[in-house]
């Protein structure tokens, strides 16, 4: 089952209208606690596979961008919405709201921060989502929502200093364009002009990533055994930084 992942738990409407500020006065109270409150239901109903919440909210010519960019129609999502299996459980809390519009359309952008019990494991995601509600006959339907799951911060896994060591060095994507990578306490970080120190965390002795940033870095060696390139992983393209000789 996608959406998200899963969904639920309902929040109170009244504090996260209060948290995301002037905004919300652009729609009335009364529709900013109703949009609010009803896209916690919907969550809600994602675990339970509770079909008939979303059918009584959804415009017939709803549809859905999912967070792995995939396209569904209402007809599509209310078929393959079902319960979570057993060995599954979890609860997605509405945080971080943000509203807009008028008297009949608004638009209404939150965090879905997820626990999902996952066989025993646990799985923290937080899926930022946009849904547009517009008012057909005298009530709030939703005819389009889109959802992007936010890399998650991780703490990293130590790495051997002598590892580092052979990893720090500068990196060029062009002769003008280039990168250091440098030894610190908590590990290693990538420094670039005009930018704060950005760390990196290990995966394994290979493999890095940045925080709230999607990819990865990986370092590769030469016939030799010497680092000689690292490779930035964007989206599943490679871009290749090379390393300075005699570095």
């Amino acid at each position: 089952m996608r959406r998200y992942h899963l969904y639920s738990s309902l929040t109170l409407a009244a504090s996260l209208l209060t948290a995301s500020g002037s905004a919300v006065a652009q729609v009335g109270a009364r529709d900013s606690t109703f949009l609010v409150a009803t896209s916690q239901a919907l969550l809600d109903a994602i675990t339970t596979g509770d079909t008939t919440v979303w059918a009584s909210y959804l415009a017939p010519d709803w549809f859905l961008s999912d967070e792995e960019g995939h396209h569904h129609t209402r007809r599509e999502f209310l078929t393959e919405l079902h319960p979570l299996p057993p060995g599954q459980s979890g609860q997605l809390t509405v945080a971080n709201v943000h509203l807009v519009g008028a008297r009949a359309v608004a638009v209404i952008s939150y965090d879905a921060q997820e626990v999902h019990h996952y066989y025993g494991q646990l799985l923290l995601t937080t899926f930022h989502t946009t849904d547009t509600w517009v008012r057909r006959s005298g009530r709030w339907l939703q005819i389009a929502s889109q959802a992007t799951a936010l890399p998650r911060r991780i703490d990293g896994r130590p790495i051997a200093p002598p590892t580092l060591a052979e990893y720090a060095g500068i990196y060029r994507l062009t002769p003008e364009i280039s990168l250091t990578m440098a030894r610190s306490e908590a590990g290693l970080v990538l420094r670039s002009a005009g930018r704060p120190d950005q760390p990196l965390r290990a995966l394994d002795d290979r493999l890095f990533v940045r925080d709230g940033v999607r990819g990865f870095w990986v370092f590769e060696r030469d016939s030799a055994g010497k680092v000689d390139r690292v490779v930035n992983w964007r989206d599943n393209n490679p871009v290749t930084w090379v390393r300075d000789p005699g570095m």
